[in-house]
């Protein structure tokens, strides 16, 4: 027996009753007068009139009357249904807060590299500095945009860190027909957050020489992790987030995958003998975190805060930032050696560095690995003699 059952109405050509297990209803099957673009005849749409225990045979006829009267005017009522229905779905869906809607795009942005774990972090923090993430999208305007740039007016980074990642949830939701345009899009240059000034701190000998030895005792793990960083120039996240099966010990390298490092591209990096001495491997523990920086086992570093303060209360320098340590490796080096900058700038995995734009970006796919090694070790070499 099928599932379901057309019967056909005699009197009316296209008029039909569908019968399924547990209900049965009236259906009209018809076609738009003439032709489409292509010069083919317009396709058959079918419109649900109405239930049968609700609506007799002859009102089907009458609501059948009533659609082939709207088709010869050149309507088209099935389509007219469902764009009247996906308005009210979008209405519903506009009544939903921008909280909602922001799991949402998190599910859709995925959360597999650390760009999109940042993304979704800047617009809820964004949205929360504002106090505006439980109200409705439409809700959201350019006022709401200025006023998170004056709150973060001293934090210049943050703040185009945060209205851009807001500006691009907000094409997310217009797109989506959510709102009717991206009020991002409706501030002014003067108005927007202006770029952070360029950094430009290193640390020189003996600074390194007082973050290598602190005056006062701090956790092991910091002080491990610290002197890591100073041998290998890693961004903070991707270091703290290393783990043991990363490490390739008899080649002495380590391997950034595409979604561990900030450009998205897989990265390997030589590892010098003064780096292996900042870390154990457990056997037992396969594919533990090298650095657990975290008070709460088993979980990512956030406490950044805290642990620059850390290190700046027990070295003495009172500037301490880890990012800069990235700044005083490529320095150094470039003072005190014949290294090339461009080889210099290919260990800290800039995406735009000289290396890896332009015409070279798609030519050169040597990773220099042995000219890389070269200076590591004598990076190592150096910090033993200068530093440590």
């Amino acid at each position: 027996m099928k599932s379901r059952l057309f019967l056909a109405d005699t009197d009316c050509t296209g008029l039909r009753l569908a019968i399924n297990s547990k209900s049965a209803s009236w259906t009209y099957a018809y076609r738009r007068r003439g032709f489409d673009f292509g010069g083919k005849r317009h396709p058959m749409r079918t419109l649900k009139l109405g239930d049968l225990s609700s609506m007799t045979p002859q009102e089907a006829r009458e609501g059948a009357d009533r659609v082939k009267a709207a088709v010869r005017k050149g309507d088209d009522p099935a389509l007219e249904l469902r764009q009247k229905r996906r308005h009210s779905q979008n209405a519903s869906d506009a009544d939903r807060p921008l909280s909602w809607w922001l799991n949402r795009y998190s599910t859709e942005l995925g959360n597999e590299t650390q760009y999109k774990r940042d993304e979704a972090g800047h617009i809820r923090l964004g949205l929360s500095e504002i106090s505006m993430l439980e109200q409705q999208p439409g809700s959201l305007d350019s006022e709401h945009l200025k006023a998170l740039v004056r709150v973060n007016k001293h934090r210049p980074a943050t703040s185009r860190h945060r209205f851009g990642a807001i500006s691009r949830f907000l094409d997310f939701l217009n797109e989506n027909q959510i709102i009717d345009s991206n009020p991002a899009l409706k501030v002014s240059k003067k108005y927007r957050p202006k770029p952070a000034a360029p950094r430009n701190k290193f640390y020189d000998i003996k600074e390194l020489n007082k973050l290598w030895h602190p005056r006062e005792p701090i956790k092991e793990v910091y002080i491990k992790y610290l002197r890591f960083m100073i041998t290998t120039p890693f961004r903070a996240k991707e270091a703290a987030e290393l783990k043991s099966d990363q490490i390739n010990l008899s080649r002495s390298e380590i391997f950034l995958s595409a979604n561990q490092t900030k450009n998205n591209e897989g990265f390997v990096m030589p590892l010098s003998r003064l780096a292996k001495q900042q870390f154990t491997i457990d056997a037992e523990l396969k594919g533990h975190r090298l650095f657990e920086l975290s008070s709460k086992r088993n979980q990512p570093m956030k406490s950044w805060s805290h642990f620059n303060h850390t290190i700046r209360s027990a070295t003495e320098v009172e500037d301490f930032n880890l990012h800069d340590l990235r700044r005083t490796f490529s320095t150094l080096i470039a003072e005190h050696s014949d290294f090339g900058e461009g080889l210099i700038d290919s260990l800290l995995n800039h995406k735009q560095s000289a290396t890896r734009s332009g015409v070279m970006r798609h030519y050169q796919h040597a990773k220099n690995l042995k000219r890389r090694r070269e200076v590591m070790d004598w990076w190592s070499s150096f910090l033993i003699r200068e530093v440590i």
